[in-house]
C-alpha cells in the first residue's frame, strides 16, 4: 500500500514546485542514472489509498548512495548502469503490474554533482565538478579551457577501465552537432592532448572559446589548433568569426614557404571566389575596414578605433588607453592593409585599415634576479622586525 510514507518530498496539486529538466536538453536515452540523483514520479488521480483527492499527485525519490531507489509496496529499483529511459520504463511497468494499469510519468528532478579530472592542455588542469547534465565544454570551462596548443578536434572523455572516446568539440562549435559535445559520466576523466600544428589568427575576429568565463570576446591575435583540409574562411567562423569592423573583401594569408619567402594569398569573405586552403604555420589576417584601426599588443585595452583621417600612431594609442607598463615606446610598428609592416614614429600619420603594434620591453636576466633579491631581502626584513 502506498502512503504519505511515500517520500518526505511530498508534493501535490497546483503547489508541487518540482524542478523540471526540459525535455530538450538531454536525452533520456543517453542519461545514466547516478547515486544522488532525484527522480519525480507524476500519479494520476492522486497517492493511492491516501484519501487525498487531488487530480494529480508529484512525489519525488533519491536515487541512495548504492544506486537504489525504495518505493514503498514495490520491489526495490536498481539503476547501477541504467538509462533514464530504462527508468521510466520500469517504474511505469512497475506501477501498471501493481495497481492495475495506472499510467505515471517519470523524470529528472535534479541531476547529482560529482568530481571528474581534466588534464592536458587546458588553463587550470585538476578536479572539476560538474553533474549528469553538464557536458563536455562545460567541464572544459571550469578547467579554464581549451589552451592554444591544445587539440579541440581530439578530446579523449576516459572511463575507469581505461576506455576512451575521442570527441570533436570544433563540430559543435561550429555546427552544433552535439553529438560531439557529450554529457559528463562518473568515473570518467578528461584530456586533451597536444596539437600536431598550430595556425595563428589575427585582426577583427571575435573568439568563440570553451571557457565559460570568457564568453565571445573581441581579439587580435590568437594562436589556434591546424586542421588539415580547412579552409581559412573555416578557420575565422571556428574561433567566433569576424567582428563587426572587419574588412571581409581585404582578408589575407601570409604563408612561409621553403625559400624563407612569405607570401601574401588575399582572400574574401563574402564571396565563393579565392578559398584558401592552410597549411601549418599559416597566418590569417582579417583587417579592420578602413573606418577601423587595429590597435594591438602592449596598450591598456587592445580594441580598434575609429578612423579618423590626418591622426598619427600616438592618437590611436591614446584611445586604446595608452602604453601599458611594460610598452616599448620606441619599437611601434604599422601592418598596412596589404599586409606590409613598416617601423614609424609617434607622430607618423596612420593610413586607413592599418594595425598598431605596440612591442614589449625585454627583460633582461639581472632584472628578474634583482627582483628575486628584493623580495628575499623583504622577507628576512620582515622576519627580523617580529623576532629581534
Amino acid at each position: 500500500m502506498l502512503n504519505i510514507g511515500f517520500s518526505l518530498l511530498l508534493l501535490m496539486g497546483a503547489q508541487a514546485q518540482v524542478p523540471f529538466t526540459p525535455a530538450d536538453y538531454f536525452n533520456p536515452e543517453k542519461y545514466l542514472v547516478n547515486p544522488g540523483d532525484d527522480i519525480w514520479i507524476s500519479l494520476p488521480g492522486g497517492i493511492p489509498f491516501s484519501t487525498l483527492d487531488e487530480e494529480v499527485s508529484v512525489v519525488v525519490f533519491p536515487v541512495a548512495l548504492d544506486g537504489v531507489i525504495n518505493i514503498s509496496g514495490m520491489p526495490q529499483i536498481y539503476t547501477n548502469g541504467m538509462t533514464l529511459r530504462a527508468l521510466q520504463e520500469t517504474v511505469a511497468d512497475l506501477f501498471a503490474s501493481v495497481y492495475g494499469g495506472m499510467d505515471v510519468s517519470v523524470g529528472l528532478a535534479r541531476s547529482a554533482s560529482f568530481q571528474i579530472p581534466v588534464t592536458g592542455q587546458v588553463g587550470r588542469p585538476g578536479i572539476v565538478t560538474v553533474n549528469g547534465l553538464s557536458r563536455l565544454t562545460e567541464a572544459l570551462g571550469y578547467a579554464g579551457g581549451v589552451v592554444s596548443t591544445g587539440a579541440a578536434s581530439g578530446v579523449l572523455v576516459i572511463s575507469l577501465s581505461g576506455d576512451s572516446t575521442v570527441f570533436n568539440l570544433n563540430d559543435y562549435l561550429m555546427h552544433g552537432n552535439m553529438n560531439s559535445n557529450p554529457l559528463m559520466q562518473r568515473n570518467t576523466r578528461i584530456h586533451v592532448p597536444v596539437t600536431a600544428a598550430t595556425i595563428l589568427i589575427e585582426g577583427a575576429v571575435l573568439v568563440q572559446s570553451v571557457d565559460l568565463e570568457s564568453g565571445l570576446t573581441l581579439a587580435n591575435r590568437l594562436v589556434v589548433e591546424f586542421i588539415p583540409g580547412e579552409y581559412a574562411r573555416e578557420a575565422i567562423a571556428r574561433v567566433g568569426g569576424a567582428s563587426s569592423s572587419a574588412n571581409l573583401d581585404g582578408c589575407y594569408v601570409c604563408r612561409v614557404n621553403t625559400d624563407s619567402i612569405p607570401a601574401i594569398i588575399p582572400f574574401n569573405m563574402q564571396g565563393t571566389a579565392a578559398f584558401v586552403r592552410l597549411q601549418p604555420g599559416d597566418r590569417v589576417v582579417v583587417p579592420s575596414s578602413p573606418d577601423f584601426i587595429n590597435v594591438t599588443g602592449q596598450v591598456i585595452a587592445t580594441t580598434p578605433v575609429p578612423y579618423s583621417p590626418g591622426m598619427g600612431v600616438n592618437y590611436y594609442i591614446g584611445m586604446a588607453g595608452g602604453f601599458n607598463s611594460v610598452a616599448r615606446r620606441g619599437g611601434v610598428k604599422v601592418v598596412l592593409s596589404d599586409g606590409t609592416k613598416i617601423d614609424v614614429e609617434l607622430t607618423d600619420v596612420v593610413p586607413p585599415g592599418a594595425t598598431i603594434e605596440v612591442p614589449r620591453v625585454p627583460v633582461k636576466f639581472w632584472e628578474e634576479y634583482l627582483t628575486i633579491l628584493t623580495g628575499v631581502a623583504t622577507v628576512v626584513i620582515a622576519y627580523q622586525s617580529i623576532f629581534n
